[in-house]
């Protein structure tokens, strides 16, 4: 496990999760701690709010797929809305209109949905990417068995190695 903690180069990392995510079973241990000098912590509310929205970003792109749901569904709000008030337009008439405010209301649910969906889809691309430039260790050899075969290691030398390798855990 630290072996694939050294291997990963990210600016922030927080150890727990890091280490969590690579082991296949973890357990806590209890260590006493001497109690501060000083009871005031170094940490403030800006840096605490500002050490969790790193680890928010830094482990996870959910916000950014929540973030294209949401739009998506307020896109899809203004399209039905629209469609209510043209239906509501044919049956009603001319005169239930309200001077187009539901109208205005249709677009911009449809034009902020919209933001909101490329929003989130560009976070995705970019939290693809971001999950690349870590290098984390896709997989974990735990064992390798079988007949051997021949593979290429370098462009010039080959060696000899068996032909099923067993993963231990995808990470």
């Amino acid at each position: 496990i630290v072996d694939a903690m050294l291997q990963c180069h990210e600016r922030s990392t927080f150890i727990p999760v890091l280490a969590n995510s690579f082991a296949n079973r973890t357990a806590e241990v209890e260590v006493q701690h001497a109690e501060r000098e000083n009871d005031d912590s170094k940490y403030n509310l800006w840096k605490l709010i500002s050490l969790q929205f790193d680890l928010l970003t830094s482990m996870t792109t959910f916000p950014l797929r929540l973030l294209s749901i949401v739009g998506g569904g307020i896109a899809l709000m203004g399209f039905l809305l629209s469609f209510v008030l043209i239906v509501t337009r044919l049956i009603y008439g001319s005169e239930w209109a309200a001077q187009g405010v539901f109208t205005v209301f249709a677009i911009l649910f449809i034009f902020i949905g919209a933001q909101l969906l490329g929003m989130g889809l560009l976070g995705e691309y970019i939290g693809r990417i971001y999950n690349d430039v870590r290098a984390r260790p896709r997989y974990f050899v735990k064992e390798i068995v079988g007949e051997e075969i021949e593979a290429k290691t370098s462009r010039k030398t080959k060696t000899k190695t068996k032909a099923r390798v067993s993963l231990a855990k995808q990470v």
